[in-house]
């Protein structure tokens, strides 16, 4: 499985920053940020915003204490209107 398959494996398992994908992937941070970009400009994924209606599928949002403002990283998951298995 390449390094784009990977990550949206892991993006849709609910594993949804940076940090931990690189962690999991065992490649640095800067290498996922890179691939999040293509994965991005192809559709496969988009950031979440956090007050948006994105909030509302948001894989953390049973543990969200809702003051995410404070959170300094960056969520992403599958777009909807995309069908990747």
């Amino acid at each position: 499985m390449g390094k784009l398959e990977e990550t949206l494996r892991l993006i849709k398992e609910g594993v949804s920053n940076s940090k931990e994908i690189a962690r999991r992937m065992d490649i640095s941070v800067e290498e996922v940020e890179g691939i999040i970009k293509i994965l991005e400009s192809m559709g496969y994924i988009e950031k979440v915003e956090f007050g948006s209606p994105a909030c509302e599928s948001c894989p953390l949002k049973k543990i969200c204490p809702g003051s995410c403002i404070h959170f300094k990283g960056e969520i992403y998951q599958l777009r909807k209107s995309n069908e990747y298995k």
